[in-house]
């Protein structure tokens, strides 16, 4: 019997069936597709932002886990809470519960059998248990969760981050995608009967066979341009509607117009761009939290080396009928000690999370110096996108006027087909080369206040319908290119200003002499080589002042085979040196980034 029970009892693999399948796949297209707000009208970026922010998976990924993390807070809150307890039962036996005793000195029973408890009784009682201890590591555990919290939340920030960025590129690929495609197609046709004349002619021996192979030869080069510019085109719009989180497949216009391409212009000087990075970037920020938390795993390791009290009050009821008093009050106040935990354990723990903040700090410098390095690599990219922006507008603009002239030409017979046909086959990639530098620019114009930790949704939003949220995206990166990154470090920025300006005045007012102590700031702008044709029309960079430049003591060189780690713990330990290591390591990662981004473009 005992075998058939447990062989009814054991567990065998139970895989999904096509119904379940059929189901899960069902329900999950409708969570992924089925609440969204419809598109009614031709898509601007901003709309499509803001489409990206609400419906985006990993967005909403991040979102659920910020809502997990308040879930764990309150549980680690709840956690505090003293133990209550109630306890209820009844217990019986099969005989009476009768016993006798012996005397110690002659070991002759002293009196015969008795019995002092109910064969069945009822027992309840209600009980409140504290233990001063856990309370207080429970409390540092609950500040440790709600600093999780936090970093939870700079990790969605930087979701949205990356996500703004990356509907950034794919619309406007989107956008040269839509109109170039429009001019691909009659041009492709075109080629294509061009092709077929030419095989006429070919087999007809109308021309020579080495001019009828030269001239099909030419034809289907520019056939093969064609058909590689279509296939980078044609993934542009449904990479854009995955990061929507629109449906794949799903057809949708683009609203944008000649207009649009206008050279997008940063606000802000690069100083200030290095200190908007240092207070508002999510990663600078988490690792922030983190030396919190270790911190707080300092605390409780000390916590745990103290003597545990536990403080017991219970209120007891009994219903045997040989007890005097059947319902009674009792309390407990007990000290526990571990001597190991005390001596030898709490010793190690209290090092070990020493050591795992002082590794949060160093974590910390070091990310902050390869956050600085992505500010000046991002605005130089910037600076190199505008250059060749506006060479490839001036090119698009020279391809224009050649399939005018050729046109005009065509028509008076004074120009063959395929000078037309090629004319407006370079026309085509001339255009599509300046949208793609559009693009380009705007992404590398993104990235600058992306590397500066810019927040493209204020903190607190109207609504959350699509309309309104991207009226909010709007209104943020309307403020970036002003200059105004954050909200948060306004006032931060604007008294870090009127500090320089207070020092610049110093510094100019002050005698040049070796005796007069000068501050300095320890990030210099950099000055971005920009061509020669660009250089009159090029975006200004921030300059210190002449006096300022020359009275700065140079940084120390630093080899390009010298390792961070040197420079990072003289950081740690603050050391005279940390400002000009930091500045030396700054400016050596702007010059790997620029020559990657040259190797890139060559």
């Amino acid at each position: 019997m005992a075998v058939v029970v447990l062989a009814g009892c054991a567990v065998v693999r139970e895989p999904l069936t096509a119904d379940e399948n059929a189901d899960r796949a069902k329900q999950d297209m409708a969570a992924l597709f089925g609440d969204q707000e419809p598109l009614t009208a031709p898509l601007g970026l901003y709309e499509a932002m803001a489409r990206g922010v609400k419906y985006n998976m990993d967005h909403r990924l991040k979102l659920m886990e910020a809502a997990l993390s308040e879930r764990q807070l309150t549980t680690s809150n709840l956690s505090m809470l003293p133990a209550l307890t109630a306890k209820a039962g009844y217990e019986g036996r099969n005989n009476q519960s009768a016993s006798s005793s012996r005397s110690s000195l002659t070991n002759i029973q002293s009196l015969e059998t008795s019995m002092s408890q109910d064969r069945e009784r009822a027992v309840y009682d209600y009980g409140l248990s504290w233990n001063v201890l856990d309370f207080g590591v429970s409390y540092v555990r609950a500040q440790q969760e709600a600093d999780r919290g936090l970093i939870v939340e700079e990790r969605r920030r930087k979701v949205v981050h990356n996500i703004v960025q990356d509907v950034r590129s794919s619309y406007w690929q989107a956008v040269a995608a839509e109109r170039l495609l429009k001019r691909l197609d009659p041009l492709q046709a075109r080629i294509d009967q061009a092709l077929a004349s030419s095989r006429t002619i070919e087999t007809q021996g109308l021309k020579r066979p080495l001019d009828a192979l030269v001239y099909r030869r030419q034809l289907l080069e520019m056939l093969r341009q064609v058909k590689q510019i279509r296939r980078e085109l044609v993934g542009a719009k449904i990479q854009l509607a995955a990061l929507m989180g629109l449906k794949p497949g799903q057809e949708f216009q683009l609203a944008v117009d000649e207009g649009a391409f206008q050279e997008p212009q940063v606000g802000i000087a690069l100083p200030d761009l290095e200190r908007a990075a240092m207070l508002s970037r999510p990663e600078l920020r988490e690792e922030t939290y983190q030396g919190r938390i270790a911190e707080k795993d300092i605390k409780r390791a000390m916590l745990q080396m103290l003597p545990g009290i536990t403080l017991d009050g219970r209120y007891n009821y009994d219903s045997n009928s040989y007890t005097e008093s059947n319902h009674w009050w009792s309390y407990v106040a007990k000290v526990n000690f571990n001597l190991f935990d005390t001596f030898l354990n709490g010793p190690a723990r209290i090092r070990e999370s020493e050591g795992a903040k002082d590794v949060a700090h160093t974590r910390r410098l070091a990310l902050s110096i390869a956050v600085m390095s992505q500010v000046h690599v991002s605005w130089r990219g910037y600076q190199q996108a505008v250059s060749e922006f506006r060479t490839a507008t001036e090119l698009n603009q020279v391809e224009s006027a050649i399939l005018d002239q050729t046109s005009a030409a065509q028509r008076t017979e004074r120009s063959s087909e395929m000078e037309l046909i090629s004319a407006e086959v370079n026309s085509v990639l001339a255009e599509l080369r300046r949208d793609m530098a559009f693009a380009d620019v705007t992404n590398a114009m993104g990235r600058v206040f992306l590397t500066a930790g810019a927040d493209p949704l204020p903190a607190q939003v109207d609504g959350h319908d699509i309309p309104t949220l991207a009226r909010a995206i709007k209104t943020s990166m309307e403020r970036w290119r002003e200059g105004k990154l954050v909200s948060a470090t306004a006032e931060d920025l604007e008294a870090e200003r009127q500090d320089k300006a207070s020092q610049k005045v110093e510094v100019e007012t002050a005698p040049l002499n070796a005796e007069t102590p000068v501050a300095v700031p320890a990030f210099t702008p950099v000055a971005v080589p920009v061509p020669v044709a660009a250089a009159a029309s090029a975006p200004p960079v921030p300059q210190p002042s002449a006096r300022l430049l020359a009275m700065q003591s140079p940084a120390p060189a630093v080899s390009r085979g010298e390792t961070l780690d040197a420079l990072i713990v003289a950081a740690a330990e603050e050391r005279p040196a940390n400002a000009q290591a930091l500045s030396a390591v700054s400016s050596w990662w702007e010059d790997v980034g620029l020559g990657l981004m040259q190797a890139k473009g060559r």
